[in-house]
């Protein structure tokens, strides 16, 4: 997983830079889910797609959350397992509440 900041040196003053998309292994996520779920019939395979499905959502998007929404839901996100979706969410979120 990559850090969740880069400090940057520009032009002598030293920048917060939220960190690019991380790359996550979800497969241990996503097996934990399906054992933890009492929904039956999802498989880990589904839950992989899932995961793939909302980090591609998030690749498009990623120039429309600021800086500041991309580092706090990166650090709440490394508190627990790494999940697209989870983050995803949370940077909509910041998104939408900043709209209103």
């Amino acid at each position: 997983m990559l850090p969740f900041s880069t400090l940057l040196l520009t032009s002598g003053l030293l920048v917060q830079v939220a960190a690019t998309i991380p790359t996550y292994n979800v497969k241990p996520t996503c097996r934990a889910a399906i054992e933890l779920s009492a929904v039956t019939g999802r498989t880990v395979e589904m839950c992989e797609a899932s995961e793939a499905q909302a980090r591609n959502e998030m690749v498009k998007a990623w120039s429309t959350f600021t800086e500041a929404a991309k580092d706090r839901c990166l650090k709440t996100s490394a508190r627990h397992a790494p999940s697209y979706v989870e983050l995803l969410i949370c940077l909509e979120s910041m998104r939408d509440m900043q709209k209103r």
